[in-house]
């Protein structure tokens, strides 16, 4: 009962706060714009606790840098990582499909909010240069960018090759990357209708990636710390029965493996 609630609240309340920003998309600015998809996430975090009962721990804030983090690399288990980033940093740039542009309703507000737009389609070397140009540009405006370097949602233990992407943004702009650790999938499994009332899971800001390493180093150091600290984040939250599970998946994929 408590998911069919979660849901109805998820959908019925996203819906219209997507209108606002669509008719707000008109009058005001991009920031405050993206000030509004704060609301829209701390709002839901809230549900997550009021409604589900459950609760998303935030660990590692002090290893953020003073400044704010310029390059957040972030496990990506679950839409609700994605709210608890945009409630922590609602300026954030996060990179989305160029196409998203094309779409009525939708396209106007992503242009709106100044996000990193990639084509889908197109050589590689198209897609780095929008990437890299994107990221350069939400940087230069003194906002964090954010990226998942799997590409896609991953279950409780899977993971993926991590593109190379990642690495040419950090090189680029020659900043340290602050790696994120995650088990929020416990609570809201990827692309499911069903949550887990009653549970707890993390966001983990682990020590930064300092600037200047080359491509091999960082993609090993950068993958080896985000797994590790995930699957520990994992054994802590899951219960033994989804533990299980996730080290079976987490066993089926070496790293760095093709």
């Amino acid at each position: 009962m408590r998911s069919v609630l979660f849901n109805l609240w998820l959908y019925g309340f996203t819906f219209a706060m997507a209108g606002l920003a669509w008719a707000l998309s008109f009058v005001v600015g991009p920031r405050r714009l993206r000030g509004l998809l704060g609301l829209w996430a701390r709002i839901m975090l809230g549900a997550v606790r009021l409604i589900l009962g459950a609760r998303v721990e935030l660990r590692g804030r002090d290893a953020l840098p003073p400044g704010g983090p310029a390059l957040i690399v972030a496990k990506h288990q679950s839409e609700l990582d994605a709210i608890a980033l945009l409630a922590l940093f609602p300026q954030a740039g996060a990179i989305a499909m160029q196409e998203l542009e094309g779409y009525p309703f939708v396209g106007r507000v992503i242009r709106r909010l100044g996000y990193i737009l990639v084509p889908v389609s197109g050589p590689p070397a198209g897609r780095s240069a929008a990437v890299i140009d994107g990221a350069a540009r939400v940087h230069a405006e003194g906002r964090p960018v954010l990226i998942y370097p799997e590409g896609t949602l991953m279950s409780l233990g899977a993971r993926e090759r991590y593109r190379t992407g990642v690495w040419r943004i950090y090189d680029a702009l020659g900043v340290e990357a602050t790696p994120v650790a995650l088990s929020v999938g416990v609570i809201w499994p990827r692309r499911e209708w069903e949550k887990h009332p009653g549970t707890t899971g993390a966001v983990e800001f682990l020590p930064p990636i300092p600037p200047g390493l080359a491509l091999e180093p960082f993609m090993a150091r950068l993958e080896e710390t985000i797994e590790t600290a995930t699957m520990a984040l994992i054994e802590e939250h899951a219960g033994p029965e989804r533990a299980a599970r996730a080290r079976a998946l987490y066993a089926a994929k070496a790293p760095n493996e093709d």
